[in-house]
């Protein structure tokens, strides 16, 4: 009818689609699944047994030989609190304890750079397209897996003083020496002798650690810098180190606690000696308690190398942390 205005029925509206909690709507998105809450009694579930299992093994131990070192050890069966006696006993005489944490700290510091040098070194050579690189990486890790006393023994035969020992009768063939170095009786030559087989029985570890870490470097990064006309030396100082700078902080950690709680590889060596040049914390610890008889003073010298360790490694770990976020 013409002079009439039409009227327009209004469109249905759709039905709201149901979406899951968390949906942003847009098309073609997926719902985003639901964030579960986990109660407070279910941590006590999980994380209950753990915690035991840590408190018996760990935080029991500890705390009850850090009591010790403040109890009257002497009588094992009171253990009465003596406040700071054996610490006072133990700094009696600090000429005892100068040589082994000098010596300790030769040990470790010294031991630990040539892992790290060693392992780095070799961790490179293998993350290369060496060929046999899987022979030579089984060879390099041979080290490791040996205990430590069979280490120590093997380097035993390896330095002995006579002609027999593999060392003196190589330079014996040679040429170099006409008769036999002590080299394990000598005060001179013994400290480098345990640095010697440290090193050889750790650096596979910091090896196979860098290893992993050289190979989660993504490869586009060393194209993208051949590309820019980055040599060898500026991909390793712009790529590499940054890459592996936090895993070389932790392993150095590692190697360092390993090295300044060793004793098997110096006792069966040198049992402290030649005149006390390779007795170290640990190897005091040993004597004091099971030669000397000395009981409130090991105790109060193991308490104060485990909190030396304590600060050092987190110390350590606080500069791998930052290394981190810069």
């Amino acid at each position: 009818m013409s002079g009439t205005r039409r009227m327009e029925r209004p469109a249905p509206e759709r039905p709201a689609t149901p979406t899951a909690a968390g949906a942003t709507g847009a098309p073609g998105s997926r719902p985003r699944p639901r964030r579960r809450t986990v109660s407070a009694g279910d941590r006590a579930i999980f994380f209950g047994p753990l915690m035991v299992v840590l408190v018996g093994m760990l935080a029991f131990p500890i705390g009850f030989a850090l009591y010790a070192s403040f109890a009257d050890v002497d009588n094992l069966f009171s253990l009465e609190f003596a406040g700071a006696a054996n610490y006072q006993e133990l700094f009696e005489r600090p000429a005892d304890l100068v040589t082994p944490f000098l010596n300790t700290l030769r040990f470790v510091g010294v031991s630990v750079a040539a892992a790290l040098v060693l392992g780095f070194g070799g961790a490179l050579l293998l993350n290369t397209t060496l060929r046999g690189r899987r022979w030579f990486r089984s060879a390099l890790l041979f080290p490791w897996v040996i205990p430590t006393v069979l280490v120590a023994l093997l380097w035993r035969w390896i330095m002995d003083s006579n002609l027999g020992g593999a060392f003196n009768g190589l330079l014996a063939e040679v040429g170099i020496i006409d008769d036999p170095v002590s080299w394990l009786g000598s005060p001179d030559w013994a400290p480098w002798v345990i640095i010697l087989a440290q090193v050889w029985h750790g650096f596979p570890f910091v090896m196979i650690m860098l290893l992993a870490a050289l190979q989660a470097i993504p490869d586009e990064l060393y194209e993208a810098a051949a590309v820019d006309g980055a040599g060898p030396v500026r991909q390793l100082t712009a790529i590499t180190w940054p890459g592996v700078r936090p895993i070389f902080v932790l392993v150095g950690t590692l190697e360092g606690l390993y090295a300044f709680r060793e004793f098997a590889t110096i006792d069966v060596l040198t049992k402290g000696g030649p005149a006390g040049s390779t007795e170290v914390l640990a190897t005091q610890v040993y004597r004091l308690f099971f030669e000397y008889h000395q009981f409130g003073k090991a105790v109060a010298l193991a308490a104060l190398m485990f909190l030396l360790a304590l600060l050092a490694t987190t110390f350590f770990l606080r500069l791998s942390i930052r290394g981190d976020e810069d």
